[in-house]
């Protein structure tokens, strides 16, 4: 392993490889990379108690993503970024940004609810999710489809 992790390895093949998959650069960073993934444990010292930017990018209404460093960052409050695989390769070709939208997790204390909550959380997968409500094997509910507006 070299000391700058997988980077001085990964670059001496990176064009060989990109040019054999037919691509200019990589979807996820191409040449401004950011250098070695910063740990979990970092990233919470130096964001401001896990608050970091988050605000700023879920204000941006010029696009529907958190920037990657977010994207690390808003795990740790239950929710991840995703975006609509079935759409990705069409709005690509279109040279637009993919349908991205946000996964949210709610806690159910120890794995029970009424029938009450259940509805209340329909109501709220219906009107700011894709209408999918999942409870996981962790006890949790799962909202999927939110859009980045509807995340506050």
């Amino acid at each position: 392993q070299d000391v700058d992790q997988y980077h001085t390895g990964f670059g001496e093949w990176k064009s060989q490889l990109y040019s054999r998959l037919g691509v200019e650069k990589a979807a996820a960073g191409g040449d401004d990379d950011d250098g070695p993934v910063k740990s979990d444990e970092v990233i919470k010292v130096e964001t401001k108690q896990l608050r970091g930017s988050l605000k700023e990018s879920l204000d941006d209404v010029s696009t529907g993503q958190v920037p990657f460093q977010d994207t690390k960052l808003i795990k740790s409050h239950g929710s991840y970024q995703q975006d609509d695989r079935d759409l990705r390769e069409e709005r690509q070709k279109l040279g637009i940004e993919n349908a991205f939208s946000f996964m949210i997790r709610v806690r159910m204390p120890g794995g029970y609810c009424t029938a009450e909550q259940w509805i209340a959380m329909d109501d709220i997968c219906q009107k700011y999710a894709n209408g999918t409500l999942k409870i996981t094997t962790r006890q949790t509910w799962q909202i999927h489809g939110v859009l980045k507006r509807d995340v506050k």
